[in-house]
């Protein structure tokens, strides 16, 4: 596998990776931590790294089933889970593995990481709190259904649905149950909770996957407003300020008052959307699973610019200070887009290979899982 990646670092970009894209000094700086699913509650992938091209493979891991979960970052550690049912801990500075822990069916819940513990869902049904450091289970919730989710952690509380139709808040301390909300009346095949809870102004914003937007109170769960889509949700709901975006199956995205669930404006694209929409300063990013990155005015929802990178993206980017999104798509393309014209600006391909799990950036590092089981790390290259 490195032998593939070395001969793929000399098709890159090269002449793509200009000068304004100057090196970081330092091997993880700036900040420390990308704890959960898209680095915080309200999802926003915006990390404060200037991370920019060209980038180059520092280490892999072969974690050795599919890794459609994304990474989390603390501590020192990388977690992720794979559909095997082992879930991982690997050293962030040189890959090798710290302790590993075994359930009972797949995971494609990304982790969330506080306090010394570590949390995600099984398709087994149970959320996992295991201690960071040595992998050891510190307790268990079960539910009636599969959770194939990402929990957000605020303040102590631990939030996620499963596929029994429920929304839960669990203590983070001892997995104490606090409240839940059913969103349907019983499960069924057609259903399911797919997206990540969304954290702020006092409510939790969940997508189910049968057409249905909600806003729950976060002290006791109860609905504060809904909103109906046209076709299935998948993509984890995005808040920026007072807005919430949502992409959908439907090919919509919308942008709706976080507060009130009114719609601020839709836009639409050509495909499916299953990754979530990323804000940056004005714009809001969109990829689709016709492999084409879009960019939205985020006041108007007029069309910016759209890119089309030619392969289906079910991972989401991440936006970095420097104005640089990082896009991975199912036909293993890494792909660095300056946000202000959608221009690529470097780019590298995995052979035999893709992307389904989302990036995730600390410091002048980024962190990504693959379709063949590689957890990898790619690191700033230093520019002479």
């Amino acid at each position: 596998m490195k032998t593939q990646i070395a001969n793929c670092l000399k098709m890159s970009l090269k002449a793509l990776s200009f000068a304004l894209f100057l090196p970081l000094n330092g091997a993880v700086a700036e900040e420390a931590a990308w704890p959960m699913f898209l680095l915080n509650p309200q999802h926003d992938a915006q990390p404060a790294s200037t991370l920019a091209p060209p980038l180059e493979l520092l280490w892999e891991f072969d974690a050795g089933d599919l890794l459609y979960a994304s990474p989390a970052v603390a501590s020192g550690k990388v977690f992720i889970g794979s559909l095997s049912g082992a879930f991982y801990a690997v050293d962030q500075e040189t890959g090798e593995p710290v302790w590993s822990f075994e359930t009972a069916d797949e995971i494609t819940s990304s982790a969330a990481v506080d306090n010394g513990k570590v949390y995600f869902g099984g398709k087994d049904g149970t959320l996992y709190c295991l201690d960071a450091a040595t992998g050891e289970l510190i307790w268990e919730y079960k539910t009636q259904g599969k959770i194939v989710n990402s929990p957000a952690l605020v303040d102590g509380v631990v939030y996620f649905g499963s596929n029994d139709m429920s929304i839960y808040a669990i203590s983070a301390e001892d997995g104490g149950f606090i409240w839940s909300t059913p969103l349907a009346e019983k499960p069924t095949s057609s259903r399911g909770i797919y997206a990540s809870p969304t954290i702020g102004h006092g409510l939790v914003y969940v997508t189910r996957k049968a057409f249905k937007v909600y806003a729950l109170d976060i002290r006791d769960g109860h609905i504060v407003w809904e909103f109906r889509t046209r076709s299935a949700n998948y993509a984890s709901p995005v808040l920026s300020g007072n807005t919430l975006y949502i992409g959908g199956y439907d090919r919509n995205l919308y942008a709706l008052d976080a507060k009130s669930g009114k719609t601020k404006w839709q836009a639409t694209v050509d495909e499916w959307i299953y990754a979530s929409p990323i804000p940056f300063q004005d714009g809001v990013l969109v990829s689709a699973k016709d492999g084409v990155l879009t960019s939205f005015d985020s006041a108007t929802g007029k069309l910016r610019w759209s890119q089309d990178l030619r392969a289906p993206i079910s991972s989401t980017p991440a936006v970095t200070r420097s104005g640089i999104a990082f896009v991975a798509n199912e036909y293993g393309e890494l792909t660095a887009i300056d946000v202000k014209n959608g221009q690529p600006v470097w780019q590298e391909t995995l052979p035999d290979d893709g992307f389904h799990s989302s990036p995730a950036i600390v410091g002048d590092r980024l962190y990504i899982g693959t379709m063949n089981g590689y957890l990898m790390a790619w690191e700033q290259r230093q520019i002479p």
